[in-house]
């Protein structure tokens, strides 16, 4: 009785506001590390770029900046961003739709789940160098070759994914939905694919950046256009300032794509799931 003579409006209000308080300063605190690792990692650079190494091997971080500004000014930047972005979107795209049929089926089939699962930590396991230089020799200097590198690496981690978000799942739902006579393709895509959507962003963010890593690494060995092709050609001409240049822009745009796109539509899923299991109850 004493306990619930203690909770008023005035006190549910007042944690209301400390919780939001604690919200807010967690936020701040998480933003404020975040750059202080930055900073730490271009002082640690400078300090080895000037006592460590010769200006030759390391340039400085801020001329390293600057030469990414000749790059950005250069007429073969659009093309060869271009060229990098839609070999690795494509890989990932084909990474999806595949993933999706193997998610159901290890989700769903023990045998195929055995076998699967195997295979996917066989591909996972195997150096990427090695799917590379293979793609050199099957496919020689074509833009396919980053484009299926990115696909095999990148669909274990979808796949396993979406495995797991489908045997989350709450069988409740789906014995309720046969109940009520709904087809098998709709179960799948009234239910699980829904219920399983923050698992398949999850995935699809970690293979992005996986796929994006192959893609680039295959550009070095077996392209003639993209990222992985610029650095190799600085590297083979010791032009280190452009090669870190190219790897700057590199993880740039990686920042910008995981910022302005993986976490926004992760937020609109969270909302929407929230407002969504709201309506329910």
């Amino acid at each position: 009785m004493t306990t619930a003579a203690a909770i008023t409006p005035d006190g549910v209000s007042e944690l209301s506001v400390k919780e939001l308080r604690r919200s807010i300063l967690a936020r701040w605190g998480f933003r404020f590390s975040a750059l202080a690792g930055w900073a730490v990692f271009i002082a640690v650079w400078y300090l080895f770029s000037r006592f460590v190494f010769t200006p030759q091997q390391l340039p400085q971080p801020h001329v390293v900046l600057a030469e990414a500004g000749n790059v950005l000014t250069q007429g073969g930047f659009a093309t060869n961003i271009q060229a990098s972005i839609v070999r690795v979107v494509a890989g990932c795209l084909l990474a999806l739709v595949l993933s999706v049929g193997l998610g159901l089926v290890i989700a769903y089939s023990q045998w195929w789940r055995r076998l699967l699962n195997s295979l996917l930590l066989f591909i996972v396991s195997v150096p990427t160098v090695s799917f590379a230089i293979l793609s050199l020799i099957v496919l020689g200097i074509s833009p396919m070759g980053p484009i299926l590198t990115a696909m095999l690496v990148a669909t274990p981690y979808i796949s396993m994914n979406l495995a797991q978000g489908l045997t989350g799942v709450d069988r409740r739902l789906i014995v309720m939905s046969e109940s009520f006579g709904r087809t098998r393709q709709q179960i799948i895509t009234g239910i699980l694919i829904p219920s399983s959507l923050l698992s398949i962003l999850g995935g699809a963010r970690l293979a992005f950046a996986v796929a994006w890593r192959m893609a680039l690494l295959t550009e070095i060995f077996a392209s003639s256009k993209g990222i992985g092709f610029q650095i190799r050609r600085s590297f083979e001409s010791y032009d280190i300032r452009g090669m870190l240049a190219w790897t700057v822009l590199f993880v740039g745009i990686m920042l910008i794509a995981e910022n302005l796109f993986f976490r926004q539509i992760e937020r609109r899923l969270s909302r929407w799931r929230s407002s969504d299991v709201g309506t329910t109850r």
